[in-house]
């Protein structure tokens, strides 16, 4: 996973949703604790029609890891070295099925984000990590932002039967959204709730809880950018 840069701010509660103090910060190095390991995988005996969103292989069909490529959660390269392996950097079988059948991505941006939304199944769509906002909410928010929110998960490989795409993390990056104060620890002092609140009504995200995670992060895939990691176990 990319390293990410914690900012921690020192400032006053906004007064109101519309009015927030300009950022003043100093960074750190960090690397918040967003991975989730690999899911497990079903019992086995499941017959094709039993697959969650379709056939064996429908991820390839629709192009799902042509489409996560630029995106995937690799080590990163020196210049001469991704000359060498950007090409092969999902290893894929004869059909064009990933030889991994867990697949992380980080930063996934609105292009992609509005081209998966046309290509993935309707049942695919409702697909969620636990209480997450659904996989269409994240992307449609994705889409619509214009470059202020991207998205990070894994895809599951069609050598399992739940084959699918899920989005476990959405980074917000809306510049009147960088004034709240977050507390590891979540003292009173700690405007999670009101954060989250605001991301939630403005993007529509169908969430069943506030996310586990939320941190001030400037990640390499938006270009060092401030804003906010919101994550779902």
């Amino acid at each position: 996973m990319s390293a990410q840069t914690s900012v921690t701010a020192s400032l006053p509660s906004p007064s109101s949703s519309s009015s927030l103090s300009p950022l003043t910060a100093q960074t750190t190095a960090v690397r918040p604790s967003t991975m989730t390991l690999p899911p497990s995988s079903p019992a086995t005996g499941v017959t094709d029609s039993e697959r969650l969103y379709g056939p064996p292989g429908w991820t390839v069909r629709i192009g799902l890891w042509h489409l996560l490529q630029p995106w995937l959660d690799t080590p990163r390269l020196l210049p001469h070295e991704r000359l060498l392996t950007d090409e092969a950097a999902l290893l894929t079988d004869a059909v064009g099925a990933p030889v991994n059948d867990y697949v992380p991505f980080r930063g996934m941006d609105a292009a992609t984000a509005a081209d998966l939304l046309l290509r993935l199944p309707t049942s695919a769509l409702a697909d969620r990590q636990n209480l997450s906002p659904s996989l269409r909410a994240m992307l449609t928010a994705c889409a619509r932002a214009d470059g202020r929110v991207r998205l990070s998960g894994y895809g599951i490989g069609p050598q399992r039967e739940d084959e699918r795409l899920c989005v476990e993390a959405l980074w917000v990056a809306d510049p009147d959204l960088q004034g709240y104060e977050v507390f590891a620890e979540h003292s009173r002092a700690c405007q999670c709730s009101a954060l989250w609140e605001r991301v939630r009504q403005r993007y529509e995200l169908d969430a069943r809880c506030i996310p586990d995670d939320i941190v001030r992060t400037r990640p390499e895939w938006a270009g060092g950018g401030v804003g906010w990691w919101m994550w779902w176990d």
